[in-house]
């Protein structure tokens, strides 16, 4: 084993050490710039995503003024929150009067969950009117529907001949949204 003359062995050491702390500092720097590098990265994408979002802030505001509207609709038309059943009954009376209905009986079911989706129910009421005519059934179904608090659909109407003309069986349901 050949060793190192005595006047080369202290320049050999430093070599050696300068190596290695120069391959530390390389390696940190090296490190610190990935780092930089990912952080610029990173800050480009939040950019680009912020740019995207402000770019469609005006499309979701008009969206959610849209939804604010509907939503209001709905409120407005009793169709949200809890039964007006009150109003419904007070409609159905303030239509006899109008159209001269002799004969303006109702049942009205207790509200049953509906299998349609969760949060919305409906009750059931059952209606019989006479005299009426199928002009005059129509008119009383738009009036209602203009009256009440309420949303109803007509689930099935039947009119009948009686001694006094005709006579009308129909079945509404009221609906009503409690989803949260």
């Amino acid at each position: 084993m050949n060793r190192l003359p005595a006047a080369l062995r202290l320049p050999v050491l430093l070599f050696t050490a300068a190596l290695v702390v120069g391959s530390a500092v390389f390696y940190l720097a090296l490190d610190a710039r990935m780092a930089g590098k990912t952080r610029q990265i990173a800050a480009q994408a939040a950019a680009s995503q912020a740019a995207r979002d402000l770019r469609g802030a005006p499309k979701r505001l008009e969206q959610e003024r849209g939804q604010a509207a509907i939503y209001s609709r709905l409120r407005g038309s009793g169709f949200l929150g809890e039964e007006d059943r009150l109003d419904w009954l007070g409609s159905l009376a303030r239509l006899r009067g109008e159209l001269n209905l002799q004969q303006l009986t109702w049942h009205l079911a207790p509200r049953a969950p509906s299998g349609i989706s969760p949060g919305l129910s409906s009750s059931a009421m059952t209606l019989d009117i006479a005299p009426v005519d199928a002009h005059r059934l129509e008119l009383f179904l738009g009036r209602l529907h203009g009256l009440a608090h309420g949303y109803f659909s007509v689930r099935e109407c039947t009119l009948r001949p009686e001694a006094g003309g005709q006579a009308a069986t129909c079945i509404l349901d009221w609906w009503t949204w409690n989803g949260s």
